[in-house]
């Protein structure tokens, strides 16, 4: 992977394809990638809105999934998912358990690693609707990007 500032000349388009990617279950330096464009005279608020809507579009891929195979879809991968949710059960059926308790509004918390993922893909499983998911996923995901650019600014 090259380092933020290799990214950073990759302007917006290279933000936005780097948050897609860490919106998903691929590890991405999205938050420094951020602080490099700023730190290189990108507007912050075009940064953050690129940011904001790569990552949502990543999580939307992962949530797409889990409806997928919630119903029934997916073959071998559906398979192969069920498997690793099964191994990995316990974080993922907590996730479940919480969207079941407290519904979309869990899903503001899909910006933080890890666990964020498990949610994503939980909501998809347990058929959270679309409309809600994107609405707290961009306000979960947005506010992250809002804090990093804010002290990114801060710093300089």
């Amino acid at each position: 992977m090259p380092d933020p500032s290799t990214l950073a000349a990759w302007g917006l388009p290279g933000l936005f394809v780097v948050a897609m990617l860490a919106g998903s279950i691929v590890p991405m330096p999205s938050e420094a990638l951020l602080v490099a464009i700023i730190s290189g005279g990108v507007s912050p608020v075009a940064a953050v809105t690129v940011a904001t809507v790569g990552n949502v579009l990543g999580a939307l891929s992962l949530y797409l999934l889990g409806r997928w195979v919630a119903r029934g879809g997916g073959g071998r991968l559906g398979r192969w998912l069920e498997r690793r949710s099964a191994r990995e059960g316990p974080r993922l059926e907590r996730a479940r358990q919480r969207l079941r308790t407290w519904g979309s509004p869990m899903l503001v918390l899909s910006w933080l690693p890890v666990i964020g993922d498990a949610f994503v893909l939980a909501a998809g499983l347990v058929g959270v609707r679309a409309a809600p998911f994107l609405v707290f996923t961009t306000v979960g995901k947005g506010l992250r990007y809002l804090f990093v650019a804010a002290s990114t600014l801060a710093a300089m």
